[in-house]
């Protein structure tokens, strides 16, 4: 039988855990669109995309490794 997390049972918690994933990214994102400016060249924007793709893949990687080793450790 497969049982589960407490996060799942708990939605406080759920979205607790969503916003906390969610919220570094959004303000990282605002702080890069300030420093890049990637509205004025094709160079910039390429650079910004970069950027985010890299980080979007970072930040993923070390969410999931927090999820994996705090809500699904049984």
């Amino acid at each position: 039988m497969f049982l589960l997390p407490n996060i799942f049972l708990n939605p406080f918690l759920l979205v607790t855990w969503v916003l906390l994933g969610v919220l570094p990214a959004y303000y990282l994102n605002k702080y890069l669109l300030k420093l890049v400016r990637p509205k004025e060249s094709v160079l910039r924007f390429l650079a910004y995309l970069i950027i985010v793709i890299a980080f979007t893949l970072l930040y993923t990687s070390i969410v999931i490794f927090v999820l994996s080793k705090t809500v699904f450790s049984y």
